[in-house]
C-alpha cells in the first residue's frame, strides 16, 4: 500500500546531546495546538554555531531513536548526520520539501535562534520553503519587531498563522521544562550526582542508554 504524503510537517533539529525532555514537550505541545501530522527529529553533524558534540552521531542518533519509540509523534531523520560537511538549514529543508511537496513545514526553534534569524544562511530563501514556530514560556513577550527584516512577517495568532503556508513566523506559548543539556551533562558526569532521580527531565529509556554505554563519564 502507497504511503499517504504526510500534509502538515514539523521539523525540529539539535545536536540533541542529550536529548532530553526539555527538547520535546514544547515540541508536543504546540504540534497539537496546531494540528500536526508529523514532526521529523533531525540530529545535526557538524551545526556552523556550535562545538563538536561531547557523544559520537551514532549514540545522538541512537537517543532520538528511543524518544520516537516512546512519542508516536516524533520520526528520527538523520540525513545531517549522513553529510560529510556543516548541515545547514536551507539543505534539508529543499530535500524535504522536494519529498514531501504538497506539504506545509513548520520549522521549530527556541527565542535564542529567532533572536538570531536575520543573520541565518539564505534565510530568505529558508523563509520562502516554510513557516517558523517559536516555543516560548508563558507571559514570554519578544521585544525586537523593531528590526525590519521581521516586519510583517511574525505574529502571535495561531489562525493568522495557520493561514500561510510559508514566510510567518509563529510566537507561541508552550509548555516548559527547565533543563538544558548542558545542565544533564554536568549532572551526569558528577559521580556524587550520580543517582540522581532524572525522570522529570529526560526519557527513562535515554537515561537506561545513556548508563549501558558508560556516556558523559568525566
Amino acid at each position: 500500500m502507497a504511503k499517504t504524503p504526510l500534509q502538515t510537517i514539523g521539523l525540529f533539529g539539535g545536536t540533541f546531546d542529550p536529548i532530553h525532555l526539555g527538547h520535546i514537550v514544547p515540541v508536543i505541545d504546540l504540534a497539537a495546538q496546531i494540528n500536526l501530522d508529523k514532526v521529523f527529529l533531525i540530529p545535526a553533524n557538524i551545526p556552523p554555531h556550535k562545538a563538536a558534540a561531547h557523544v559520537s552521531s551514532k549514540h545522538r542518533k541512537a537517543m532520538v531513536e528511543l524518544v520516537c519509540s516512546k512519542y508516536p509523534l516524533f520520526t528520527v531523520d538523520d540525513r545531517e548526520l549522513k553529510r560529510n560537511k556543516p548541515s545547514y538549514t536551507i539543505d534539508t529543508l529543499k530535500e524535504i520539501k522536494q519529498e514531501n511537496p504538497e506539504a506545509v513545514i513548520y520549522f521549530f526553534i527556541g527565542t535564542d535562534s529567532f533572536l538570531d534569524l536575520p543573520s541565518w544562511y539564505l534565510i530568505d530563501e529558508i523563509m520562502a520553503l516554510c513557516n517558523f514556530v517559536v516555543t516560548t514560556r508563558p507571559g514570554y513577550t519578544v521585544n525586537l519587531i523593531d528590526k525590519p527584516w521581521f516586519k510583517g512577517k511574525v505574529t502571535t495568532n495561531q489562525q493568522e498563522f495557520l493561514a500561510f503556508d510559508c514566510s510567518k513566523i509563529l510566537l507561541a506559548q508552550t509548555k516548559q521544562i527547565d533543563i538544558s543539556s548542558t545542565q544533564l551533562r554536568s549532572i551526569l558526569q558528577s559521580k556524587a550526582q550520580l543517582d540522581t532521580p532524572l525522570s522529570h527531565v529526560i526519557c527513562p529509556q535515554v537515561i537506561d542508554y545513556i548508563k549501558q554505554n558508560n556516556l558523559y563519564k568525566p
